[in-house]
């Protein structure tokens, strides 16, 4: 339940137009393609799935400590992006700034975006088809959760060296600009992810440290 009363979307709206002159979900529409859509809505559903292989790349190489802190970090950068958005609630530019019945024709990808983009609003809890979408859609954007979680697992993925640390990398690019690039965030809502991200690296060790010291 968002804490603030009323959603804050006219407030971010207005700060990205303060830093870039306009909407960059409007001037990212220059960019679209069938092709870079269906990378990018893959990409950005690939969100759980590099979190995961982080985790099972711990537990294979039996670094249970390791594993223990890395699902503590996850499950904490979690708690406070949702106060993030008890504090800031928002819906994003695929309801403001765009028509969100209209993202289909407007945006369309190849073989998978559309069943990718009715998987995750599902998730979303709003039904498909429905008439007023926005009185379904949870108000999650600011910080992006997306870009945080990324960021956090990256972060591991290096400082655990995995080989496929790459490749997260990949896909973790890719998913930061498609929470832009698909409508589902205002750029204040990367940075946002990028300082929840920093917060939550720098304070989670000091947690269990103290945790342990009890």
């Amino acid at each position: 339940m968002a804490m603030g009363g009323k959603d804050w979307d006219s407030i971010l709206i207005n700060i990205d137009r303060a830093i870039f002159g306009g909407d960059p979900t409007v001037w990212l529409f220059q960019f679209s393609t069938p092709l870079v859509t269906e990378i990018l809505q893959i990409a950005y559903t690939s969100y759980y799935f590099i979190m995961i292989a982080v985790a099972i790349g711990l537990y294979q190489r039996k670094e249970i400590d390791k594993f223990n802190f890395f699902a503590f970090t996850i499950v904490y950068g979690f708690a406070l992006s949702y106060l993030g958005y008890m504090i800031f609630p928002g819906v994003g530019p695929r309801f403001t700034l765009h028509t969100f019945s209209s993202l289909g024709s407007e945006l369309p990808g190849l073989w998978l975006t559309s069943y990718l983009r009715d998987f995750i609003n599902a998730g979303e809890s709003i039904p498909k088809e429905v008439i007023n979408p926005i009185a379904f859609a949870q108000r999650d954007i600011f910080p992006s959760g997306h870009t945080q979680m990324t960021l956090l697992t990256m972060y591991y993925a290096h400082r655990y060296r995995f080989s496929f640390r790459y490749i997260i990398d990949l896909f973790g690019v890719l998913l930061i600009i498609g929470t832009v690039y698909l409508r589902y965030h205002y750029v204040v809502d990367i940075i946002g992810g990028f300082v929840f991200a920093l917060i939550t690296i720098w304070t989670a060790k000091k947690l269990v440290l103290w945790w342990e010291k009890r």
